[in-house]
């Protein structure tokens, strides 16, 4: 059984929060001590809260959670699917707009295609100009993750942090231009190397018409449930280490994305960023299932009482590299 005030720390929110969920009918305790009053509650109460908050988190309102109906969700994913399409929309316009207001490449325009720039593209090397490259000489300098391959999507659709229009390769939002010349193409960098000049020369792999879902790294999702109680509990994030073995509690790098993590016995978990974002998903023992990506399997170690997750994030479904693990401590056990 766990007290109401461990409870209400679990899913960080108030007592008074509680009490009021349980007024509307929405939450039932498992136990009232008839002398003094206390409310103690179960995994049955759990899976209660979690589906509240999970409604309330879609917008929901509590006059609708306790009947919630399949066209009820229906038409709240058509909605959203509503308002995706106009904020992507939003976005790319002021991305375009920030990048020719510091760049100066001069109106803001619209996509405009090129169908020669559509399908795969992968790097031959780095060189000081085009006429070095023809020259043979390459430069043996490091390429940022992810631009060792570069996918030309339809529309200059973005993923990770690379887009396009006619004549440009914008890598996170950094104006690039590009020339075309037979089967390669001929990026010159903006900003990845100081001030000095660098062209990126890349051969045409083929003309195929990509979806971001094509080029993901994919991890295999499909594990069974295997309970962990030492991992069962509340969960605060203090920050980041590089490695595993860079680990010391005493040594870590305390700028975080990430607030707080929920562990529950059925094997669901909830997890928090500072922003406010939540993500509800699943784990087996030593994985964490689409923690911070999709389609992802972080793994953990607990070490005393710390936790230290993979961090796959854009570089690792992109470039299939790992480049640090989020810390936690335990706040309260289960």
């Amino acid at each position: 059984m766990i007290k109401i005030g461990d409870f209400a720390k679990m899913f960080d929110v108030s007592l008074k929060t509680i009490r009021f969920y349980e007024e509307k009918g929405l939450l039932s305790p498992a136990l009232v001590d008839v002398y003094t009053g206390y409310r103690y509650f179960d995994e049955k109460n759990i899976e209660e809260m979690k589906t509240i908050l999970a409604y309330k988190s879609l917008g929901f309102e509590l006059s609708e959670i306790s009947n919630v109906e399949d066209n009820d969700i229906l038409n709240k994913i058509e909605s959203f699917k509503k308002q995706i399409n106009i904020m992507n929309n939003r976005i790319d316009t002021l991305n375009t707009l920030l990048v020719n207001k510091e760049r100066g490449i001069g109106n803001m325009n619209v996509f405009i295609n090129d169908e020669k720039a559509i399908g795969k593209w992968e790097l031959v090397g780095i060189c000081e100009s085009k006429d070095e490259y023809k020259k043979g000489n390459l430069l043996d300098e490091p390429v940022e993750v992810g631009l060792k391959e570069l996918y030309l999507m339809d529309d200059g659709h973005r993923y990770w942090v690379v887009s396009w229009s006619k004549g440009f390769i914008y890598v996170d939002d950094r104006a690039c231009k590009y020339e075309i010349e037979n089967d390669l193409m001929y990026v010159y960098l903006v900003g990845l190397y100081g001030e000095e000049e660098r062209v990126a020369v890349y051969k045409k792999i083929d003309s195929k018409h990509y979806t971001e879902d094509d080029i993901r790294i994919k991890d295999n999702t499909d594990v069974p449930f295997v309970p962990d109680n030492n991992l069962v509990g509340l969960w605060e994030c203090v920050g980041t280490v590089e490695t595993l073995d860079s680990f010391d509690p005493k040594n870590i790098d305390t700028k975080k994305y990430l607030e707080k993590l929920s562990v529950f016995p059925d094997g669901s978990f909830t997890l928090t960023y500072t922003k406010g974002k939540v993500v509800n998903s699943t784990y087996t023992k030593g994985f964490f299932k689409n923690f911070c990506q999709p389609d992802t399997m972080s793994a953990y170690d607990i070490d005393g009482d710390y936790l230290i997750v993979e961090w796959k994030s854009g570089d690792y479904i992109y470039g299939n590299l790992i480049f640090g693990r989020y810390v936690f401590k335990k706040v309260i056990n289960n």
